[in-house]
């Protein structure tokens, strides 16, 4: 049954999710070809003012446009992945029907979950190949090995960590972040519609409560342990916060610890999130 309820939820979000990334891809076709023509113009009349003033309010209108289409689409992918698919689908009038069906609870959160977890990661790859096709050119082409050369071993000799394994554990903590941070927002959406009334405020006011919990502990943590915090933003911490001046604690280790603990933090929340969400859902739910 449950890889019934994936297929039914990749067909009910690719209805949005398929076009909106086409439109953007589209965009992005559409602007490579302005930014070229822009790169090569030849009938600039530098002496007339008011044609150059025109021009560059029309560059400046054309680029904010292409970087609020990235934005736009970002943000639809998240706020409708995460929340008002699974929402719509389980807790109101389409959850009357969900929840007849010979699926568990669990089933039906894990379907969400892989379908949810595969666009968010096809957005942010779609999105960087967006912004590679606007900019890329020849010079970027030919400097390309040159700059993952640079990248590659800078890594190393930052870190004290093998490129390869260090990049590679970046991956799999920021994959463990999305699931589980698309587990919180079930888990918020469960408890706040065990509410009688107003279950959008409460979900909102769970989701507060949950950050203003999740801080509280990272900040205890940071105090006690000295290796910057966890979950989505252990890629902040490590790289801005490598210069933190312990003796004890070299690059290396620093570099572990803070993916150590922002693995295992993202886990237990995660998996706390599951739990909760399963339960309330199972012995709260509460529809519309």
């Amino acid at each position: 049954m449950l890889g019934k309820l994936i297929k039914h939820e990749f067909k009910a979000i690719n209805r949005l999710m398929i076009p909106l990334h086409i439109g953007l891809l589209a965009v992005t076709v559409v602007g490579r070809f302005y930014v070229q023509f822009v790169m090569n113009r030849t009938h600039i009349d530098y002496t007339n003012t008011s044609l150059r003033m025109w021009e560059g309010l029309m560059d400046v209108m054309l680029i904010s446009a292409y970087v609020i289409a990235l934005i736009a689409v970002y943000i639809i992918t998240w706020l409708y992945v995460s929340v008002l698919r699974p929402r719509k689908n389980l807790f109101t009038d389409e959850g009357y029907l969900m929840h007849t069906l010979p699926a568990s609870t669990s089933e039906h959160i894990v379907s969400k979950l892989v379908v949810a977890s595969v666009w968010r990661i096809a957005d942010i790859l779609l999105i960087c190949l967006s912004i590679f096709i606007m900019v890329v050119n020849k010079y970027i082409i030919q400097d390309f090995g040159e700059f993952w050369h640079e990248l590659w071993f800078g890594f190393s000799y930052i870190f004290d960590v093998p490129a390869g394994l260090g990049m590679s554990a970046f991956l799999l903590i920021e994959l463990i972040s999305i699931v589980s941070s698309l587990l919180i927002f079930y888990a918020c959406i469960a408890i706040g519609h065990s509410f009688n009334s107003h279950r959008i405020l409460a979900s909102i006011g769970v989701f507060v409560g949950y950050n203003i919990i999740n801080n509280l502990i990272s900040s205890i943590f940071t105090a006690i342990v000295g290796v910057g915090s966890f979950g989505s933003s252990s890629f902040y911490n490590v790289f801005f916060g490598i210069g933190y001046n312990n003796p004890y604690v070299n690059a290396a280790r620093y570099f572990w610890l803070n993916m150590g603990f922002a693995a295992v933090f993202s886990l237990v929340m995660g998996a706390a999130a599951f739990v909760l969400a399963n339960h309330f859902m199972s012995r709260w739910l509460n529809l519309e």
